[in-house]
């Protein structure tokens, strides 16, 4: 027994070590099979990470040779530029050597010129390209192309660029319309913002010759901001601090009487706050409109109105020169200041509107003939002479939009449309006498008649235009305006109308006998004509009334930076062209 354990146990010790040598040779050969896996897995990490490096490189390339090439965007043709766009493409890879693989394989460029239309790119075959897309291609050498059996990558990345021009303009100016005349619509508007002496100091005036930069109001110690996107994100600023700025910007260009002016100004200026997006025009991000220059005295009124809400102006009585016309509680209002733009925003000239209560002189009676005798009867129902008149105009003014800018030497073109123009002139006349005619068989029998009559003139219009503007700066002087071609909108002569329904006859017996108001309609109508034409030649004292206005609202406008029925383009200095920004 003892011997047979003994035996057992040394038979079990001997195929445990044979077991152990074979087992240490399989995990020699897993420990190979691994290794080479892990090898060929780092192989293939170790070239995608290369191809990787390459491609954020090629995107890089891409990247700065296509706002290299943006910037030779400056209003040549596509098929001025296409020749001379692969000289300049490889003078820009020649300048970013440090590519992967560059010394291997030289990175290819493909160029596509075009413009940009809802943020897509659009390749052009003709015309004069604002964009340019940029294709560089690479190929990489792989380093464990012996494992992995591939032995090179190609990778290629994309950019498009767009030559920017920025540039700012103006429709209407109240600089181009400093005159003695327009003086006291200054002060009455100024005046309660920033107090009636301050308005009337010399050096007031200059501000009209006196321009200042976006960026040295916004770098201004009261504002301090200095770029778009801040004066964007600023909410608002007090008027004060908005004075300070200006005076700031001003006497660092050496103007020290306009600066006093405005540190004046700044120092009598009632608490209240503007929103410079509004005042300046501008609702995109474009630092480079921070160059653009803007004139002081603009920046001045367009503060005051921002500040001020609406602003109401009485005007002198239309009475003087128009005969049997009176007028009373005559108004012009301002609903919005004359706008300025820049880039791809719109531009707007001040709406306005003009209102005025009139009383029309007619004799009495209105209509003397053997057959008919009307008079003007008044609301208490006496004679009366008085006719009321509502004398309604609005002015929904001009606005434009830069199409084309470029420079050295300075050239602006733009779109202006002239909106609605509203001009009206309304009223009621009220008239009661007798009409003879024969009812019945009977002749010569009065027939009690009221007649409503209302009396209009208007001279509406839709929108007119758009009419192309195309200036040069020079020969054109920056701070001149460059009209566009008016449309001439007058009201039109007056017109009366008979309202419907408005007859009424009788009641009246002939004979004893009532007569039906059908009966009397029939003898009255056909002298209605007689009578609307009677009528019309006592109203032509309402003419003049309507040339008056015509004469006075023109200028009146034109005096107040309001264009009417056309308008003034005025470029603002100095436009940024081919300012290259990536775009995709």
């Amino acid at each position: 027994m003892l011997w047979r354990s003994l035996s057992g146990h040394g038979t079990r010790g001997r195929t445990s070590r044979a077991a152990m040598r074979e087992e240490r040779g399989s995990v020699a050969v897993f420990s190979a099979l691994v290794m080479v896996i892990l090898l060929g897995i780092g192989a293939v990490v170790v070239d995608i990470g290369v191809e990787r490096v390459a491609r954020a490189d090629m995107q890089a390339l891409a990247d700065v040779v296509a706002l290299d090439l943006a910037r030779e965007l400056d209003g040549r043709t596509v098929a001025e530029l296409a020749p001379l766009m692969p000289g300049y493409a490889a003078a820009s890879r020649e300048r970013n050597q440090e590519v992967i693989g560059y010394d291997a394989h030289l990175p290819e460029l493909e160029i596509e010129l075009g413009r940009l239309l809802d943020g897509d790119f659009q390749e052009m075959a003709s015309g004069v390209p604002t964009a340019v897309r940029v294709e560089a291609a690479t190929t990489v050498d792989f380093a464990f192309a012996g494992v992995t059996g591939l032995a090179t990558g190609d990778t290629d990345r994309r950019a498009v660029a767009e030559a920017r021009s920025a540039a700012c303009f103006q429709i209407g100016s109240y600089a181009a319309s400093i005159t003695p005349g327009a003086a006291p619509f200054f002060e009455e508007l100024l005046g309660p913002i920033i107090g009636g002496t301050t308005v009337r100091m010399a050096g007031y005036q200059g501000l009209a010759s006196a321009d200042v930069s976006l960026l040295d109001i916004l770098s201004a110690p009261s504002i301090g901001i200095g770029t778009v996107d801040g004066l964007l994100a600023m909410p608002s600023v007090s008027v004060g601090s908005f004075f300070r700025a200006m005076a700031f910007a001003l006497r660092s260009d050496g103007r020290i009487a306009e600066a006093a002016v405005l540190d004046s100004a700044a120092s009598a200026v009632v608490p209240a706050t503007i929103n410079l997006r509004d005042l300046f025009g501008l609702t995109t991000s474009s630092d480079a409109a921070l160059a653009v220059r803007f004139n002081a005295l603009d920046m001045l009124i367009g503060a005051a109105f921002l500040a001020n809400g609406t602003n109401l102006i009485d005007l002198p009585n239309l009475q003087a020169g128009v005969p049997s016309v009176g007028v009373t509680n005559l108004q012009f209002r301002i609903i919005e200041l004359p706008r300025r733009a820049c880039d791809d925003d719109e531009a707007k000239t001040a709406q306005a509107r003009l209102t005025a209560d009139a009383k029309l002189l007619l004799h009495i009676p209105l209509v003397k003939t053997p057959l008919i005798s009307l008079s003007l009867i008044g609301d208490d129902g006496k004679p009366n002479n008085e006719s009321p008149l509502k004398i309604d105009i609005e002015v929904a003014g001009a606005r434009g939009r830069l199409v084309e800018v470029s420079c050295d030497p300075d050239r602006f073109v733009a779109d202006i449309w002239r909106d609605l123009i509203r001009l009206r002139l309304t009223g009621g006349l009220r008239l009661e006498g007798t009409v003879e005619a024969t009812v019945l068989g009977v002749p010569a029998v009065k027939i009690p008649v009221t007649f409503n009559v209302a009396i209009e003139a208007d001279g509406s219009s839709g929108p007119v235009g758009p009419t192309r503007v195309d200036v040069q700066y020079p020969p054109q002087q920056y701070g001149q305006p460059v009209p566009a071609p008016p449309a001439e909108i007058e009201m039109n002569p007056l017109t009366v109308r008979r309202v419907a329904g408005s007859l009424q006859t009788g009641p009246v017996k002939v004979l004893g006998i009532n007569v039906p108001t059908s009966t009397l309609d029939a003898a009255v109508n056909p002298m209605l004509d007689t009578i609307m034409a009677l009528i019309r030649s006592e109203l032509h004292l309402v003419d003049p009334l309507v040339q008056k206005v015509n004469d006075i609202v023109g200028p009146l406008a034109t005096g107040m930076g309001i264009t009417l029925a056309g308008a003034d383009f005025f470029g603002l200095p100095t436009p940024v062209c081919a300012s290259p920004a990536l775009r995709g």
